[in-house]
């Protein structure tokens, strides 16, 4: 069988109670159309149940430790297609041993879902400091951001607690998807977002735009120039939405 959700943690969880029904063995969780399946290989159709998937949330509180937890749930933010099936596996080794899954790193269905979580947990803690807002009119704050993984819940907490009393976006806009912040109510929202055209910017983030280009112009020295050393700590990927750099 493979089992098909939505993309969602709580369409993740339904597709993995039902995955855990007796008999039933998965070949693969997915949320995409399946590129290639076996001759006698079926694709069942999962739809979130949020009942369901608190029932088996509340389990895995009960039964793993926080740490734990937090690797599945960065797991489950990877960009890697596969992940979920791994994450399954990861998860019914935790129920089954309980406490003691934690002494259990070196189990190899422990080792790739850590190794996912730990490159999703560096490309969250590395955005924190390459966000950059600009401002549009309506008094919003505006970040796209382009990451390998899946990080933009993972980030958001952060930014709610820095810009409490201000209206912002971080936008992926290779993914269409986005996190808002509402600061009236204090809580941010995850969003699909498509963008459609030029970003209507407000009077003065043009003017602030191009101090900050001169400022970081202006703050090199041009006989320590080392692009190689500057792409080792900083690669182009990272640039596109840099204002110091320019955008594309």
């Amino acid at each position: 069988m493979i089992y098909r959700y939505d993309g969602t943690f709580a369409g993740f969880l339904s597709a993995a109670a039902r995955a855990r029904e007796p008999g039933a063995r998965p070949e693969a969780i997915t949320d995409r159309e399946p590129e290639q399946q076996g001759l006698f290989t079926a694709v069942v159709e999962v739809p979130t149940d949020r009942d369901r998937a608190e029932e088996l949330y509340a389990l895995i509180r009960r039964t793993l430790s926080p740490g734990a937890l937090q690797t599945l749930r960065h797991a489950f933010h990877a960009g890697d297609p596969g992940r979920e099936i791994l994450i399954f596996r990861y998860l019914m080794l935790g129920l089954a041993t309980g406490r003691d899954f934690d002494a259990m790193l070196a189990h190899p269905e422990v080792i790739p879902v850590w190794k996912l979580a730990r490159a999703v947990g560096r490309e969250a803690h590395r955005y924190k400091g390459l966000v950059r807002f600009r401002h549009l009119e309506g008094d919003v704050w505006y970040a796209a951001l382009e990451p390998d993984h899946r990080i933009l819940p993972l980030i958001a907490p952060h930014f709610a607690a820095r810009f409490a009393d201000q209206r912002w976006i971080i936008h992926d806009p290779r993914r269409g998807e986005a996190v808002v912040f509402d600061p009236a109510r204090r809580e941010w929202a995850e969003t699909p977002l498509e963008a459609t055209g030029p970003l209507p910017l407000s009077a003065g983030e043009e003017l602030f735009r191009n101090l900050w280009q001169r400022y970081f112009e202006r703050l090199a020295i041009a006989e320590r120039r080392n692009p190689k050393l500057q792409r080792q700590n900083l690669p182009l990927k990272h640039r596109r939405h840099l204002p110091e750099f320019g955008e594309t």
